[in-house]
C-alpha cells in the first residue's frame, strides 16, 4: 500500500512538471505572437537593414553609399559652415517652393556644405547633394529644372553635367548635385570642377542606365535636350514616366515623347485616354496628308492651333506635343513611329 500511495505521488508530480512546461512554452508563444505583432516583423526596428537582404555585394554598395562633403573641399577653400541635412519633413526649410517636386520624384535626403576661399571671403560656394533613390529620379529632377543657359561639360563622368555663369549641375547615380557659387568667378570655376571629379571618383555605380534615351532618332535632334516626367506630363494623370526631346527642322522647334509601358494592352490603353483627354478638352481630330501616318493609324489632332499626335507600337507610346507646324510634326511622329516599331520587333522576339 505504501509502495502504491508514493508511486501515485510521483507521477502526480511528473505530471505537474509536464503541465508546468505546456504552460510555459504556451506563454512564450502568447509573447512572442504579440511581439511580432506590435512591431509588425520589421527588423529595421533593430538596425538591421532588410532591404538589402539577397541582393549582390555590388548593389548593396552602391545603395548605400553616402558622400563624404568634408572630402570634396576644394584646395584653396575651406568648409565654412558644418554639413546640413534635410528630410522629407523639413526640406521646404532650404529649398521653399521646389520642395513638392523634388519629393514626388522620390527624393530621401539633402546634403548642404559651403565652402570659402582661404584667399577671399567674397568667393564661397554652395554644394547641394540630393539623395532621390534611384538614376531616374535624380535625371528627371535634373532635367525638367535645366536652366535656360546651360552648357554642357563633357566629362567621362559624372554625366549628365552642365554648368551656367556661377553654377554646375549634374547626375550622379542617385545623386543630384548643385554647386551655387557667390558670384561669376574662375577660381569658383574651378574648385566647382574639382569638386564634381572628387564626387564621381568618390561614389562607385552599377552603370545603370536610362535606356529610352536611345529610342529617339538622332537626326535633327538637339543635344541633351532630353526631360523626364515622372508623373502627370502634359496635365494628364496618366502619363507616367514620359521622355520628352527636342528637335529642330528648319526653323520649327518640335517636342517628340516616348514612353515604355509595361505591356502592349497598357500602351494601347494610354494612348487611348490620352487622346480620349486631348477631345475632352476641346482638340479635334485633323486630316492628314503624310502617308506612313494614314496607314498605322496614327491620331492626328487640331489642339488650340497647335498639333498634337498620339500611337501605341508593341509597348511604347510616343507621339508630338504642341507643334506650331503639322507638316513638320508628321514627318517627326513618322520617324519616331520607325525606330519605336524597329524596337518593339527586337522586344517580341526575345
Amino acid at each position: 500500500m505504501v509502495l502504491t500511495m508514493a508511486s501515485v505521488r510521483r507521477r502526480a508530480r511528473r505530471l505537474e512538471s509536464a503541465v508546468s512546461i505546456c504552460l510555459l512554452v504556451l506563454l512564450l508563444l502568447i509573447g512572442l505572437v504579440v511581439f511580432m505583432k506590435q512591431f509588425d516583423v520589421d527588423m529595421s526596428r533593430f538596425g538591421i537593414d532588410t532591404t538589402t537582404v539577397g541582393l549582390p555585394v555590388t548593389q548593396i554598395k552602391a545603395q548605400t553609399q553616402e558622400p563624404v562633403l568634408d572630402a570634396l573641399t576644394p584646395d584653396g577653400f575651406k568648409k565654412l559652415l558644418e554639413i546640413e541635412t534635410y528630410n522629407t519633413e523639413n526640406l521646404y526649410e532650404k529649398i521653399n517652393g521646389k520642395a513638392p517636386l523634388y519629393i514626388e520624384a522620390g527624393f530621401v535626403r539633402l546634403f548642404t556644405q559651403r565652402f570659402i576661399s582661404k584667399n577671399d571671403e567674397s568667393l564661397w560656394m554652395e554644394l547641394f547633394v540630393f539623395d532621390m533613390a534611384a538614376i531616374r529620379n535624380a535625371f528627371s529632377v535634373y532635367s525638367v529644372q535645366k536652366r535656360p543657359d546651360a552648357r554642357m561639360l563633357t566629362f567621362a563622368r559624372p554625366q549628365p553635367c552642365y554648368k551656367t555663369s556661377n553654377g554646375l549641375y549634374f547626375v550622379h547615380g542617385k545623386f543630384y548635385v548643385e554647386l551655387i557659387g557667390s558670384s561669376e568667378s574662375t577660381a569658383l570655376d574651378k574648385a566647382m570642377t574639382g569638386i564634381t571629379a572628387k564626387f564621381a571618383s568618390q561614389i562607385a555605380l552599377d552603370d545603370e542606365e536610362i535606356t529610352e534615351l536611345a529610342l529617339f532618332p538622332e537626326e535633327d535632334r538637339v543635344q541633351d535636350s532630353f526631360k523626364l516626367y515622372l508623373a502627370n506630363a502634359f496635365g494628364f494623370d496618366a502619363f507616367t514616366d514620359i521622355f520628352t526631346c527636342q528637335y529642330k527642322l528648319g526653323d520649327e522647334s518640335i517636342t517628340t515623347f516616348l514612353s515604355k509601358r509595361p505591356d502592349p494592352q497598357n500602351a494601347r490603353t494610354t494612348a487611348e485616354s490620352y487622346y480620349s483627354f486631348l477631345i475632352e478638352n476641346d482638340a479635334a481630330d485633323k486630316p492628314t496628308s503624310n502617308k506612313t501616318l494614314k496607314d498605322i493609324g496614327i491620331k492626328v489632332l487640331d489642339f488650340y492651333d497647335t498639333t498634337e499626335i498620339i500611337f501605341a507600337i508593341g509597348p511604347f507610346i510616343g507621339g508630338i506635343h504642341e507643334a506650331e507646324n503639322q507638316k513638320a510634326a508628321e514627318e517627326l511622329a513618322a520617324r519616331l513611329f520607325d525606330k519605336l516599331s524597329n524596337v518593339a520587333k527586337t522586344v517580341r522576339n526575345d
